[in-house]
């Protein structure tokens, strides 16, 4: 398949992909009813999977046929395709805020040193090429289809839903996914989450829908993500707890990813500017077509 076409098809499959992740059904946007010819056709059967559960019980997936779970621990699952496709679900990448530097680690044991007044996207470019870096992998180039924002979330939380193209490395590709960064804690120090799928640009159109059912299958329990969202700097002993992580968080940010409708609509109005092009400069902005919208 042409490169062209499977950027299409991500473009197209950019509102689902929003649904899965926050997990509630896909709305058919006003504009692509009254347009018939551009409305997404019937969805596929569902892609059959087998719940895998790391040993520490930290968090569970489904795993396809063909597929094989090469690691599963501290709510990470990693796994592999027959045909070079990767998932990977709830990395972990731990930075401190300071200019960026490629291959350079932070201080403190962290991952890395990262502007924390970045825009998501850029956080998003530097902590792939980062781990690329880290792995001894070649950079990677990063181009944004999509990207909107997840609303509704804790305060200083920050998350949104993407759609890439990456060129630069031995076997170009595209990916979707969902990228969180969370709030600095009191030296500076603030988590990012990254879920996504990848698969060579020549097949990814194909196994879009495999990669989709992946991340929606994707759990952690309320205990293990409350421990994942805890601050990396401990609070001084004499002070409250700072930063995220307290019950009443998890349960605000869990509420955002299962019920935002705003989001599904904003996904539906970029999909279509996706398909058919944006209808007004606002609609342009909005869905990145002056700059990415997160």
């Amino acid at each position: 398949m042409q490169r062209c076409d499977a950027i299409k098809f991500l473009r197209i499959a950019a509102l689902p992909v929003i649904s899965i992740l926050i997990g509630v059904p896909a709305s058919v946007s006003a504009r692509a009813q009254a347009n018939p010819s551009s409305a997404p056709a019937a969805p596929a059967p569902p892609v059959p999977l087998q719940t895998y559960t790391a040993q520490d019980q930290s968090a569970s997936a489904g795993v396809p046929d063909g597929w094989k779970v090469a690691s599963a621990s501290g709510t990470n699952i990693e796994m592999a395709g027959p045909q070079g496709e990767f998932v990977g679900l709830g990395e972990g990448f731990i930075a401190h805020d300071g200019p960026f530097q490629l291959g350079q680690t932070g201080p403190d044991g962290s991952n890395m040193s990262m502007p924390y007044s970045a825009k998501l996207t850029d956080k998003l470019t530097m902590v792939l090429q980062q781990r690329a870096a880290l792995s001894r992998n070649p950079t990677p180039q990063i181009k944004f289809v999509y990207a909107a924002p997840l609303q509704s979330l804790p305060a200083g939380f920050q998350c949104g839903v993407f759609v890439i193209a990456v060129s630069g490395v031995a076997t170009p590709g595209d990916a979707l996914g969902i990228f969180c960064s969370l709030p600095q804690d009191r030296l500076q120090f603030y988590k990012n989450f990254l879920s996504f799928g990848s698969a060579p640009t020549a097949i990814a159109a194909k196994d879009a829908p495999t990669v989709a059912a992946i991340l929606k299958s994707y759990q952690i329990p309320s205990a293990w993500l409350q421990k994942k969202f805890a601050p990396f700097t401990a609070p001084a002993a004499a002070s409250p707890v700072q930063g995220p992580g307290t019950a009443a968080e998890v349960q605000m940010y869990l509420n955002a990813m299962q019920s935002q409708q705003r989001v599904i609509d904003h996904g539906a109005t970029c999909a279509d500017a996706g398909m058919l092009g944006p209808s007004n400069l606002r609609t342009a902005a909005e869905c990145g077509y002056l700059s990415p919208s997160f």
